[in-house]
Protein backbone atom coordinates (compact mmCIF):
# COMPACT_ATOMS: atom_id res chain seq x y z
CA UNK A 1 0.00 0.00 0.00
CA UNK A 2 1.64 3.57 -0.90
CA UNK A 3 2.17 5.68 1.98
CA UNK A 4 0.46 9.03 3.34
CA UNK A 5 2.39 12.16 2.08
CA UNK A 6 1.58 14.60 5.12
CA UNK A 7 2.74 18.37 5.08
CA UNK A 8 3.79 19.50 8.41
CA UNK A 9 5.13 22.98 9.85
CA UNK A 10 8.77 23.56 9.66
CA UNK A 11 10.56 25.29 12.55
CA UNK A 12 10.89 28.41 10.28
CA UNK A 13 7.50 28.96 9.82
CA UNK A 14 4.29 28.30 7.40
CA UNK A 15 6.90 26.30 5.18
CA UNK A 16 5.46 22.65 4.59
CA UNK A 17 7.62 20.21 4.62
CA UNK A 18 6.89 16.32 3.75
CA UNK A 19 6.40 13.36 5.89
CA UNK A 20 5.59 9.72 5.23
CA UNK A 21 3.93 7.54 7.33
CA UNK A 22 2.08 3.95 6.60
CA UNK A 23 -1.53 4.85 5.51
CA UNK A 24 -4.28 4.34 8.08
CA UNK A 25 -8.38 4.34 6.78
CA UNK A 26 -9.79 6.79 9.15
CA UNK A 27 -13.61 5.98 9.95
CA UNK A 28 -16.13 8.82 9.15
CA UNK A 29 -17.60 9.77 12.07
CA UNK A 30 -20.66 11.90 12.77
CA UNK A 31 -19.68 13.94 15.55
CA UNK A 32 -22.49 15.22 18.20
CA UNK A 33 -19.71 17.59 19.19
CA UNK A 34 -20.59 20.72 21.08
CA UNK A 35 -17.71 22.43 18.77
CA UNK A 36 -19.16 26.56 17.96
CA UNK A 37 -18.12 28.81 15.50
CA UNK A 38 -16.62 32.40 16.55
CA UNK A 39 -18.20 35.23 14.48
CA UNK A 40 -14.62 35.92 12.51
CA UNK A 41 -14.99 32.18 11.05
CA UNK A 42 -18.37 32.88 10.34
CA UNK A 43 -17.49 35.49 8.22
CA UNK A 44 -14.46 34.01 6.85
CA UNK A 45 -16.47 31.01 5.54
CA UNK A 46 -19.33 33.07 4.28
CA UNK A 47 -16.77 34.28 1.81
CA UNK A 48 -14.97 30.85 1.22
CA UNK A 49 -18.00 29.43 0.33
CA UNK A 50 -18.95 31.57 -2.23
CA UNK A 51 -15.43 30.65 -3.75
CA UNK A 52 -13.90 27.38 -4.07
CA UNK A 53 -14.79 25.31 -0.60
CA UNK A 54 -16.39 22.49 -0.63
CA UNK A 55 -19.43 22.23 1.60
CA UNK A 56 -20.02 17.94 1.83
CA UNK A 57 -23.06 16.42 3.62
CA UNK A 58 -23.20 12.88 3.05
CA UNK A 59 -26.71 12.16 3.91
CA UNK A 60 -29.84 14.12 4.58
CA UNK A 61 -29.64 13.24 8.05
CA UNK A 62 -25.58 13.62 8.61
CA UNK A 63 -24.14 16.76 9.62
CA UNK A 64 -21.81 18.68 7.60
CA UNK A 65 -17.81 19.19 6.61
CA UNK A 66 -15.75 21.05 4.87
CA UNK A 67 -13.34 20.14 2.72
CA UNK A 68 -10.27 22.59 1.87
CA UNK A 69 -8.51 22.24 -1.50
CA UNK A 70 -5.72 24.07 -2.98
CA UNK A 71 -4.70 23.18 -6.27
CA UNK A 72 -1.10 23.80 -6.62
CA UNK A 73 2.02 24.13 -4.04
CA UNK A 74 2.21 27.38 -4.64
CA UNK A 75 -0.62 28.01 -2.27
CA UNK A 76 0.92 26.14 0.48
CA UNK A 77 1.00 29.03 3.05
CA UNK A 78 -2.61 29.92 2.27
CA UNK A 79 -3.39 26.46 2.84
CA UNK A 80 -1.93 26.20 5.88
CA UNK A 81 -3.25 29.86 7.09
CA UNK A 82 -6.47 28.06 6.64
CA UNK A 83 -5.73 24.93 8.05
CA UNK A 84 -4.09 27.05 11.27
CA UNK A 85 -7.53 28.55 11.76
CA UNK A 86 -10.21 25.49 11.56
CA UNK A 87 -7.53 22.76 12.86
CA UNK A 88 -9.57 22.69 15.86
CA UNK A 89 -12.40 21.09 13.71
CA UNK A 90 -10.37 18.41 12.02
CA UNK A 91 -8.62 14.88 12.53
CA UNK A 92 -5.79 15.18 10.71
CA UNK A 93 -3.13 17.73 9.44
CA UNK A 94 -2.84 18.45 5.49
CA UNK A 95 -2.12 15.93 2.74
CA UNK A 96 -0.44 16.27 -0.61
CA UNK A 97 -2.27 14.40 -3.42
CA UNK A 98 -2.86 14.12 -7.12
CA UNK A 99 -6.13 15.03 -8.60
CA UNK A 100 -7.31 12.68 -11.40
CA UNK A 101 -6.00 13.83 -14.76
CA UNK A 102 -7.76 17.27 -16.68
CA UNK A 103 -9.86 16.84 -18.98
CA UNK A 104 -8.30 19.28 -21.44
CA UNK A 105 -4.73 18.73 -20.96
CA UNK A 106 -4.89 14.95 -19.94
CA UNK A 107 -2.23 16.40 -17.35
CA UNK A 108 -1.88 15.18 -13.59
CA UNK A 109 -2.26 17.94 -10.98
CA UNK A 110 -0.99 18.14 -7.21
CA UNK A 111 -3.42 19.33 -4.66
CA UNK A 112 -3.23 20.23 -0.97
CA UNK A 113 -6.45 18.97 1.12
CA UNK A 114 -7.65 18.99 4.59
CA UNK A 115 -11.30 18.00 5.88
CA UNK A 116 -12.95 19.19 8.64
CA UNK A 117 -14.99 16.84 11.11
CA UNK A 118 -18.88 16.44 10.22
CA UNK A 119 -19.97 18.92 12.63
CA UNK A 120 -22.93 20.45 13.76
CA UNK A 121 -21.72 23.89 13.56
CA UNK A 122 -20.96 23.67 9.76
CA UNK A 123 -24.83 22.43 8.98
CA UNK A 124 -26.02 26.23 8.40
CA UNK A 125 -23.72 26.92 5.29
CA UNK A 126 -25.47 24.26 3.94
CA UNK A 127 -28.30 25.44 4.68
CA UNK A 128 -27.83 28.89 3.65
CA UNK A 129 -25.85 28.01 0.25
CA UNK A 130 -27.14 24.96 -1.11
CA UNK A 131 -30.78 23.82 -2.47
CA UNK A 132 -31.61 20.50 -4.22
CA UNK A 133 -27.62 19.81 -3.55
CA UNK A 134 -26.42 22.65 -5.78
CA UNK A 135 -24.70 25.69 -4.37
CA UNK A 136 -26.59 28.42 -4.82
CA UNK A 137 -25.90 32.57 -3.45
CA UNK A 138 -28.32 33.27 -0.32
CA UNK A 139 -30.92 35.06 -0.87
CA UNK A 140 -29.61 37.33 2.09
CA UNK A 141 -26.05 37.36 1.05
CA UNK A 142 -26.02 41.47 1.71
CA UNK A 143 -26.76 40.81 5.59
CA UNK A 144 -24.02 38.48 5.56
CA UNK A 145 -21.20 39.70 3.58
CA UNK A 146 -18.42 41.87 5.44
CA UNK A 147 -14.92 43.19 4.85
CA UNK A 148 -13.89 39.99 6.22
CA UNK A 149 -15.90 37.45 3.96
CA UNK A 150 -15.23 39.83 0.71
CA UNK A 151 -11.09 39.04 1.47
CA UNK A 152 -11.44 35.28 1.54
CA UNK A 153 -13.58 35.30 -1.38
CA UNK A 154 -10.90 36.93 -3.60
CA UNK A 155 -8.17 34.62 -1.87
CA UNK A 156 -10.45 31.79 -2.56
CA UNK A 157 -11.43 33.06 -6.27
CA UNK A 158 -10.25 36.10 -7.71
CA UNK A 159 -7.41 37.43 -9.18
CA UNK A 160 -6.19 40.64 -11.59
CA UNK A 161 -7.61 40.68 -14.63
CA UNK A 162 -5.02 41.65 -18.03
CA UNK A 163 -6.70 45.54 -17.71
CA UNK A 164 -6.10 45.71 -14.20
CA UNK A 165 -9.06 44.79 -13.61
CA UNK A 166 -10.41 42.21 -10.04
CA UNK A 167 -11.86 38.76 -11.64
CA UNK A 168 -14.29 36.92 -9.15
CA UNK A 169 -15.16 33.40 -11.21
CA UNK A 170 -18.57 32.81 -10.43
CA UNK A 171 -18.89 30.10 -13.05
CA UNK A 172 -21.47 28.11 -11.00
CA UNK A 173 -23.82 30.58 -10.25
CA UNK A 174 -26.53 32.00 -12.34
CA UNK A 175 -26.82 35.44 -13.62
CA UNK A 176 -29.38 36.47 -11.43
CA UNK A 177 -27.40 35.17 -8.05
CA UNK A 178 -24.45 36.86 -9.59
CA UNK A 179 -26.53 40.17 -9.67
CA UNK A 180 -27.57 39.82 -6.29
CA UNK A 181 -23.86 39.27 -4.89
CA UNK A 182 -23.51 42.82 -7.49
CA UNK A 183 -26.07 44.37 -5.68
CA UNK A 184 -24.75 43.24 -2.13
CA UNK A 185 -20.79 44.70 -3.13
CA UNK A 186 -22.42 48.05 -4.07
CA UNK A 187 -24.63 48.27 -1.05
CA UNK A 188 -22.43 47.17 1.47
CA UNK A 189 -19.41 48.55 0.34
CA UNK A 190 -19.88 51.01 -2.20
CA UNK A 191 -18.15 48.68 -4.72
CA UNK A 192 -19.34 49.20 -8.28
CA UNK A 193 -18.55 46.07 -10.75
CA UNK A 194 -20.48 44.09 -13.69
CA UNK A 195 -21.41 40.25 -15.30
CA UNK A 196 -19.08 39.48 -17.59
CA UNK A 197 -19.62 36.02 -20.14
CA UNK A 198 -16.59 33.61 -19.62
CA UNK A 199 -17.68 30.96 -22.06
CA UNK A 200 -20.66 29.31 -23.13
CA UNK A 201 -22.96 29.45 -19.69
CA UNK A 202 -20.28 30.63 -17.49
CA UNK A 203 -20.60 33.89 -16.00
CA UNK A 204 -17.71 36.07 -14.17
CA UNK A 205 -17.91 39.25 -11.76
CA UNK A 206 -15.86 42.72 -12.59
CA UNK A 207 -14.72 45.26 -10.65
CA UNK A 208 -12.82 47.47 -12.82
CA UNK A 209 -10.00 48.78 -12.29
CA UNK A 210 -11.04 52.45 -10.72
CA UNK A 211 -12.84 50.38 -8.09
CA UNK A 212 -10.45 48.09 -7.05
CA UNK A 213 -8.57 50.72 -4.79
CA UNK A 214 -11.66 51.34 -2.45
CA UNK A 215 -11.50 46.51 -2.25
CA UNK A 216 -7.63 46.93 -1.42
CA UNK A 217 -8.68 49.65 1.11
CA UNK A 218 -11.03 47.57 2.67
CA UNK A 219 -9.65 43.64 2.68
CA UNK A 220 -6.18 44.28 2.72
CA UNK A 221 -5.93 43.53 6.68
CA UNK A 222 -7.42 40.09 6.26
CA UNK A 223 -5.47 39.16 3.32
CA UNK A 224 -3.02 36.18 3.95
CA UNK A 225 0.49 37.74 2.62
CA UNK A 226 1.13 35.04 0.16
CA UNK A 227 -2.35 36.67 -1.89
CA UNK A 228 -1.51 39.99 -2.10
CA UNK A 229 -0.56 39.23 -5.85
CA UNK A 230 -4.37 38.65 -6.70
CA UNK A 231 -4.92 42.77 -5.40
CA UNK A 232 -1.45 43.69 -8.03
CA UNK A 233 0.60 44.29 -4.69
Amino acid sequence: MLPLIRLAHTKAGNSLSATTSPYKPRKRTNSNSTLILTDHLKQVLIGLTLGDLSVEKATPNSNVRLRFDQSSLVHSAYLMHLYDLFKDYTLSPPKSTNRKPDNRTGKVYNSLIFKTRMLPCFNYLWELFYKDRVKIVPMNIGELLTPIGLAYWILDDGGLGSNGELILHTHSYTTSEIERLIIALKDNFGIHSRIALKRAGQWMLIIPKREVHKVTNLVISHMHSSMLYKLGI
